[in-house]
């Protein structure tokens, strides 16, 4: 896959051109060019590429903010930290676009970073790109580009302090177990350096000549007196780089990283940091975050700004396509299945009819007797079927009984203290023919003696639900009757 990255380094664009394959990631082309005059760029992307175009937002235009969340599975993440976000965020959500950045896990909790973007800036972005003919698959964010390059660059590194000097601003990154922890942005680059150059030699020299001259300077060899706006500049920036670089992680000492413009003068990132990692190319540091944003969007977990009205047009037309062809695969499946179901319909009714008129010979009404009898030579109950009536049916017979309904409305209904269901016998495992056998047992109590007496006799008779020829069982209690009775099991099933 080929994967452009794009950086809008004012007044520069810079773009990088990767493709990722089973040979690993290798880059292709490094372009940069004015942005009044992006023609070299533009030879990119404008001859039918298809590959992904990806940009990132300026450290000044977003907010970092770190979340811990625990005992949240893997699917819900998401949601939650969104759920959080609201909750812990001042400003107005119409205002805003938060996005998660997933880190590990650390003792049963997700880490994850909330970055949270001006939808102005947002705007603003992408109507730049608009202008160089670019409408971008994804919108990350600078620092994060620049750790994707540090761990493409330096595998063996987990933890460094990245310092990136664009033309107007210098960005200063902490990264942690290789991902993004802390960025910062200073209003400080390249261009203000050769402008505070310039403020002391404009006597001397003309605009367009300073940055030649400027490349002429070793700055450690610099002379405050002749050089006095760019000595204060370049100390602003130092003191300033210093004051991060403390605030990001307290007397710990890490490897620095310095990409950017670092050729603008001599010996620049060594005046700024005296000691850095020094096993890349001038390119590779001055387009270290055009290629750290191609190199993102190989990342599964790569950060994604373009979401709801953002969401590229272009994407909007490829998920189309995506649907429609999904929709007439289902479609077509759905046609394939319809006709299949009504074809093997068809041969099963054939079959029974063949296997109708095969089945010997007389009469319909004498094969249909002669099914009956071959049904009932084969007749076995599932031993797994219920067969005796459930609670439900019993407590229903019980509330319809004839004599029960009678009683009731002569004023002297059953009064139920107590029913209790019992499955006696069951088929198990060892032995599946053994019958199925329930009994209830009923506490109760009339006013009349006599009608208790009566409710004895019918039991005894029997009906759809007692069977009479099995133990009935009655007993008198000091305030009330007790019996006991089994159920008659249900006809079989025939299979």
């Amino acid at each position: 896959m080929r994967i452009i990255g794009v950086y809008l380094d004012y007044p520069f664009v810079r773009a990088s051109l990767i493709i990722t394959g089973r040979r690993g990631i290798e880059v292709l082309a490094l372009k940069s060019a004015p942005l009044h005059a992006p023609a070299d760029v533009k030879q990119l992307y404008m001859k039918n590429f298809t590959g992904r175009i990806a940009s990132g937002l300026s450290a000044r235009d977003f907010l970092i903010r770190s979340l811990e969340l625990k005992t949240v599975t893997g699917k819900h993440v998401e949601q939650a930290i969104a759920f959080q976000a609201e909750a812990t965020s001042h400003f107005n959500p119409g205002e805003i676009i938060t996005v998660p950045l997933l880190g590990g896990k650390k003792d049963k909790a997700v880490e994850a970073l909330l970055i949270t973007a001006s939808k102005e800036a947002l705007k603003h972005h992408l109507a730049e790109l608009a202008k160089l003919g670019i409408d971008p698959d994804a919108v990350s964010i600078v620092p994060s580009a620049l750790c994707h390059f540090a761990r493409w660059k330096f595998p063996n590194i987990a933890d460094a302090f990245i310092l990136n000097l664009g033309s107007h601003e210098t960005t200063c990154v902490w990264m942690e177990n290789g991902r993004l922890k802390r960025a910062h942005a200073i209003a400080v680059g390249a261009e203000t350096l050769i402008a505070a150059l310039f403020e002391d030699r404009k006597k001397v020299l003309l605009r367009k000549e300073i940055e030649g001259a400027a490349k002429q300077i070793d700055l450690l060899l610099l002379k405050p007196g002749l050089n006095p706006h760019l000595t204060t500049a370049l100390a602003d920036l130092r003191r300033e780089i210093g004051k991060i670089f403390y605030s990001f992680a307290r007397e710990e000492k890490k490897p620095v990283i310095i990409t950017g413009r670092t050729d603008a003068f001599i010996h620049l990132k060594e005046f700024l940091v005296e000691e850095s990692e020094n096993s890349m190319t001038l390119e590779e540091r001055a387009f270290a975050v055009p290629i750290g944003l191609a190199l993102e969007q190989n990342d599964p977990n790569s950060l994604q700004l373009r979401r709801a009205e953002f969401f590229p047009q272009r994407n909007w037309g490829r998920m189309g396509i995506y649907a429609s062809a999904l929709l007439a695969v289902s479609f077509a499946l759905s046609i394939f299945l319809f006709v299949f179901a009504l074809w093997s319909s068809h041969c099963k009714k054939k079959e029974m009819i063949d296997s109708f008129q095969l089945a010997g010979k007389g009469s319909v009404e004498q094969r249909i007797d002669n099914w009956i009898a071959s049904i009932e030579t084969h007749n076995k109950e599932y031993p797994y079927i219920l067969q005796v009536p459930k609670v439900a049916e019993v407590l229903s017979w019980l509330s319809t009984h004839p004599l029960l309904e009678r009683l009731r409305k002569e004023d002297d209904p059953i009064d139920l203290r107590e029913v209790r269901y019992e499955l006696v016998k069951f088929p198990k495992i060892e032995s599946l023919q053994e019958p199925y056998l329930a009994k209830v047992e009923i506490e109760f109590r009339f006013k009349n003696a006599m009608n208790a007496r009566k409710f004895h006799e019918a039991l005894r008779e029997g009906d759809s639900h007692v069977d009479a020829k099995r133990e009935i069982t009655w007993e008198s209690l000091s305030d009330g009757y007790r019996t006991s009775f089994f159920l008659k099991n249900r006809s079989p099933y025939v299979l």
